[in-house]
């Protein structure tokens, strides 16, 4: 029986909508309430999603906003690597400022994915 499950997100939310459809991929899953261990993950340029100045309708792309309500109201924990913000220049101050929202080290991201009983990577 499956009781907890990780999505990795690696891609960068630029021209795709890859973090947005794992973020309602980790609420589904929640919702129909037999797993109630789920967390996403966000790893290279994906970070940028949880940027508190992206602005996706400046490429023609929907709002976030939708989708970061989603994110405070859901169960889901998120995490992102400390690393990778460093890497794309994100302080932790530039993170949307969600209560479920973590920043985090690749060595506590390894042992989720250890502990998880299922993995889904976009």
């Amino acid at each position: 029986m499956v009781k907890s499950v990780v999505i990795i997100c690696e891609d960068s939310p630029i021209g795709k909508n890859s973090n947005v459809e794992a973020v309602r991929m980790g609420a589904g899953i929640t919702v129909m309430g037999d797993i109630q261990d789920c967390k996403i993950i966000f790893l290279g340029d994906s970070v940028y999603f949880l940027s508190k100045n992206v602005k996706p309708e400046a490429i023609n792309m929907e709002d976030n906003s939708n989708i970061y309500r989603m994110m405070e109201l859901s169960d889901i924990t998120i995490f992102a690597l400390d690393t990778a913000l460093e890497i794309a220049g994100l302080d932790p101050s530039d993170i949307v400022d969600y209560e479920n929202v973590k920043i985090t080290s690749l060595r506590h991201i390894a042992q989720m994915i250890l502990e998880a009983d299922v993995i889904y990577r976009y």
